[in-house]
């Protein structure tokens, strides 16, 4: 708030002008946040964690209540996952191309689900890395997925518009 005041008060007494393009500018560098998007990608995120849980049951020692805390934070990586996806849906690696948005879907995807994926074999104290795997074949798809259902509501927007 310091910031706007000392800008209004600046604006009275140099290039009123100026500030207020630069205010202007500042405005689109704001970028809403999807919570549609956000929400689709957390849920899909929850679903693919508890097929991830399913997995990792079976491959590691000892019954699920023994490891409880581990394959809860397994879960809890992939919702994290799809949270982040969803607040990354403005990031384009590729630019200006009809399929653009699906090759950055892709890369995003691939990117973040390493990320996790890193995380997660670092603290397994099992070396499960058909988890690791899992992590990077997780992230595009769930941001496949938000991209193709955030394509769809926006399509029949555009339908019931015409």
């Amino acid at each position: 708030m310091f910031d706007m005041n000392l800008c209004l008060f600046l604006a009275r007494f140099f290039e009123k002008n100026q500030v207020l393009k630069e205010r202007k500018k500042n405005r689109i560098m704001i970028r809403m946040v999807s919570y549609k998007r956000l929400g689709i990608s957390t849920v899909t995120g929850a679903i693919l964690g508890v097929f991830c849980i399913l997995g990792a049951v079976q491959r590691i020692p000892g019954n699920f209540s023994e490891n409880l805390a581990y394959l809860l934070g397994i879960w809890a990586m992939r919702v994290i996952l799809g949270i982040v996806i969803g607040l990354a849906g403005d990031i384009a690696i590729f630019k200006g191309e009809k399929w653009q948005n699906w090759v950055n879907a892709v890369i995003r995807g691939i990117l973040f689900g390493s990320i996790f994926s890193v995380a997660i074999l670092l603290i397994d104290p099992f070396r499960d890395y058909a988890t690791f795997a899992a992590g990077i074949a997780y992230g595009p798809i769930i941001d496949l997925i938000t991209t193709f259902i955030i394509f769809l509501i926006q399509k029949k927007k555009q339908n019931k518009k015409n």
